[in-house]
């Protein structure tokens, strides 16, 4: 079954919108591995790799229900952070921001009728909640940290036990 135009349209802006994603965790990284912390930056380089993944599989639904793909502009990511607390800052917003554009994927294959898109988005929509209470979590830990480094060091080693999205 084709897609609707409105659907489409929506659903490229999610691919632009998962790669932007990818790009800011990737920025995310890279600041972490110029502040000499390999741990989180392997985290946010799995984060950048599972969004990129995201997009490749809002590419592959469209491209299964007849669409067209159009990878839209991506803006360039904030790249300047004050701390590790910063970055995780950004990260939730990041993700909140998602959530909010895949509940209105949501709302608008259920006005559609697009009984297709339901269980696909149902997934992102599980993961979300998932992704939002992760980075939440770790936003929480470090800011009741202070600047502790023993205890950065602690969630550093613990965040680069993280498997990439190829070793999972």
């Amino acid at each position: 079954m084709a897609l609707a135009e409105r659907m489409e349209r929506a659903l490229n802006d999610q691919i632009t919108c998962e790669l932007s994603a990818s790009l800011a965790y990737l920025q995310m990284a890279a600041y972490f591995e110029a502040d000499e912390r390999p741990g989180m930056a392997s985290w946010m380089a799995a984060q950048s790799e599972e969004e990129a993944g995201h997009a490749r599989m809002f590419i592959d639904y469209v491209v299964d229900r007849d669409g067209r793909v159009e990878i839209g502009a991506i803006d360039a990511p904030v790249s300047k952070f004050d701390s590790p607390l910063h970055v995780f800052e950004e990260a939730l917003r990041h993700e909140q921001f998602v959530t909010g554009r895949i509940r209105n994927l949501y709302r608008l294959a259920t006005e559609l009728g697009d009984l297709e898109s339901l269980p696909f988005l149902q997934g992102f929509l599980v993961e979300q909640v998932e992704e939002e209470a992760l980075v939440s979590g770790i936003r929480e830990r470090i800011g009741r940290l202070e600047g502790n480094e023993v205890g950065l060091a602690l969630i550093e080693a613990e965040l680069g036990g993280r498997a990439g999205a190829d070793e999972e």
